[in-house]
């Protein structure tokens, strides 16, 4: 299969959110997925890293990266491919591109928690890309 990796615009949202609101891995105590306003927002920010894979002009994954500027700090917050593009190397792509324009934005430092059904294989997978793992990580928190 072929695909693009290129950054997310604003006539992906509706693509994206329908993506992201249908996995329970997204989900936190307080809500969903990201709203479509937040993505919007987001989407038009220069100091962040949203990416979308896309094959025959469909979304078959997307990648986001949040950043704090002050400490020069990077969230990975999340990464989806759809079932029918996994295992050919969207995921892979999708990481080695989002670690590259983050740190050709001067970021340092990227975390991310992992909140998917396998765990131990993500672990796996993000190690590839030189992640260490840190301790046990309770998600706590409050739509303000």
């Amino acid at each position: 299969m072929d695909f693009q990796i290129s950054k997310m615009n604003i006539e992906d949202i509706d693509e994206i959110y329908k993506l992201g609101i249908s996995q329970k891995e997204f989900a936190s105590a307080s809500g969903i997925f990201w709203s479509k306003k937040q993505l919007e927002k987001w989407c038009q920010s220069p100091n962040d890293v949203l990416l979308v894979a896309k094959t025959n002009n469909e979304i078959i994954g997307f990648s986001f990266y949040s950043a704090h500027i002050p400490t020069k700090k990077v969230t990975w917050e999340n990464l989806y491919v759809t079932p029918s593009a996994r295992g050919l190397g969207v995921a892979a792509k999708l990481t080695e591109e989002g670690l590259k324009r983050v740190k050709n934005l001067g970021y340092t430092y990227i975390m991310l928690c992992v909140n998917a059904e396998d765990q131990e294989l993500f672990a796996k997978f993000v190690e590839r890309y030189g992640f260490k793992r840190g301790g046990l990580v309770l998600w706590v928190d409050k739509i303000i």
